[in-house]
Parts: structure tokens; sequence; C-alpha cells
């Protein structure tokens, strides 16, 4: 009788999770995919490639950037006026994840490294922490709505 309700139990609890349903571990890879990207790339490249058109970033050395479009405008006037930006690192490491029970939300945590070779020769670099929310995309892809940011003390 046990194993009867016991298997009963688990065939509802497989009803329940809808197939597809996103995991801890589909959320942290894809953020570690980001993160892979941002290096390999340029975080800016990173960023509009794994942003949602109506997306939400704060960073907080600026006022929210509100939409794909102001992010990108944002990001071309940064690249025209600092010659350094190609010398930029961003790379993070996603510690934790949670999913919504349908799969359609989630978000993920961890921390931040961000380098950059100055024109004369030294080097700068600040680290933080950040929380990212992710939508599942209609190709079950995941792409982030929000993102924010803070530095640690100097």
């Amino acid at each position: 009788m046990r194993h009867h309700a016991l298997a009963s139990i688990v065939a509802v609890a497989l009803l329940l999770v809808p197939a597809g349903a996103a995991t801890k571990d589909d959320l942290l890879a894809a953020d570690k995919a980001f993160s892979d990207l941002s290096v390999a790339k340029g975080p800016h490249a990173a960023f509009l490639t794994f942003m949602t058109d109506d997306v939400r970033l704060y960073d907080g050395t600026h006022p929210p950037l509100l939409g794909k479009k102001a992010v990108e405008e944002y990001y071309a006037n940064v690249e025209r006026n600092d010659p350094t930006y190609p010398n930029v690192r961003l790379e993070w490491t996603p510690l934790e994840a949670e999913a919504s029970p349908d799969g359609m939300l989630g978000w993920t945590r961890g921390t931040w490294i961000w380098s950059q070779k100055k024109p004369d020769g030294t080097s700068a670099k600040a680290t933080g922490y950040y929380v990212t929310g992710w939508r599942r995309q209609p190709d079950g892809s995941y792409k982030f709505d929000f993102d924010i940011g803070g530095a640690d003390p100097h």
C-alpha cells in the first residue's frame, strides 16, 4: 500500500511541474554563458545579446536604463567617448539561482570582477555583487529583463 501511495504522490508531483520547466541549473548555465560572452566579446556585446527589449538595467552609476534602445544609446556613447573601453574586462560568477514553478521566470545572484588597463599601463579593478532576473523566451532560451549590481567598498 505504501508503494502505491508513494507512486501516486510522485506521479502527481510530476504533473504539477510543466515539461521543460526551468531548473536552477538552467538559470546558472544561462548566467555563466552570459559571463563567458562578456569575457570573449566585451561586456556591452554580452549585455545586448542577453537582454530583453524591455530590460531594466541598474548599475548604480547613473539613473536606471529602461529598455534595450536606451541601453544601446548609452553603450554607444560610452564607446565613443572612452578610448579605453576596449581594455575593459567584466566577468562574474553566478552563486545562486531560483526558478518559478512554471519555469518562465527566475533569478541569479553572484559576484563580479571588473578590470581595465589604463593607457599608462597601470590597471584598475573593482568587485561587486549582482542580481539578474531572467525570463524564458519562446524558443526556450533565457534572456534577462532586469539586472541590478553594486560595488564592494574600496
